[in-house]
């Protein structure tokens, strides 16, 4: 069975592309569990942007992935892992 991992890169306007990147650390058992986290836990990312006074105002956009591991190391070119 595949255990899938959130991928979320956060893109803050204004500052370095897509400065903040987190793969959770849960193992989904399911793609749609996977998605299912998603609104959580970007919800949690946007309040900790919003604590941060440097980023008061500024528009964040998200990418998310739920992806097998697979998956991750097609997409994301990594050669080697302990995932």
């Amino acid at each position: 069975m595949d255990i899938f991992t959130m991928v979320i890169t956060a893109c803050v306007a204004g500052t370095a592309p897509c400065s903040e990147a987190r793969f959770s650390e849960t193992g989904f058992t399911s793609e749609a569990a996977c998605e299912a986290a998603v609104d959580r836990i970007v919800d949690s990312m946007t309040h900790q942007f919003a604590a941060d006074p440097k980023l008061k105002g500024k528009q964040v956009t998200y990418d998310v992935s739920c992806m097998s591991k697979a998956q991750m190391k097609a997409k994301l070119g990594v050669v080697s892992s302990d995932i």
